[in-house]
């Protein structure tokens, strides 16, 4: 029987870890949209801080800002492109496994809870629901969810990852031998 060393150990506890954190947002976002669905009435806002920000339930049948909310072929079109995209960051989170890249894998299932978590609301309601609202002076914000910012965080982290972590990072520092061997 081969016995697992420490650093195996740890990489399938971090494993579990990302994968408890995909179906943990999965459930956040779920749990938090049904109460809402079920506790206010259509369109009825409630403030949380006076004219900054509330909680609101609505449908949205399209993408962010309602984008394609009024095309007939909308929820066909968001349901292809929500299952290629999941097709993808599976494929990362694959990678990002195979090349023990931590943050992108935390990014990863940041971005795949938040997708799968609208997925479900557009293959059972036509739709997704949102609830959370801000006002900044005259202008509403879209209503948004929690699956909504899941996804926007996972792609930030995803980009910084590119950015400055990846083996061809554009502004990745350079370790020491690198910049003397550069230097001398």
């Amino acid at each position: 029987m081969q016995r697992i060393g420490t650093n195996g150990r740890k990489r399938i506890i971090f494993e579990v870890v990302s994968a408890c954190l995909i179906l943990l947002f999965i459930a956040l976002d779920q749990i938090s949209k049904h109460y809402f669905a079920t506790n206010l009435e259509y369109g009825e806002d409630v403030p949380i801080i006076e004219g900054f920000f509330y909680f609101t339930y609505v449908q949205n049948k399209g993408a962010a800002w309602s984008f394609l909310s009024d095309a007939s072929w909308g929820q066909t079109f968001f349901k292809i492109l929500t299952s290629v995209s999941l097709f993808a960051f599976a494929y990362f989170y694959y990678y990002s496994s195979k090349k023990q890249y931590k943050w992108l894998k935390i990014a990863l299932a940041f971005a795949i809870g938040g997708t799968i978590g609208n997925f479900i609301d557009r293959l059972i309601n036509n739709a997704v629901i949102d609830f959370i609202g801000f006002t900044f002076g005259t202008y509403n914000f879209p209503i948004f969810n929690l699956a909504d910012s899941f996804l926007v965080v996972g792609v930030i982290m995803i980009f910084i990852h590119l950015f400055f972590f990846d083996e061809g990072a554009i502004f990745k520092r350079k370790n020491a031998k690198e910049e003397n061997k550069n230097n001398g």
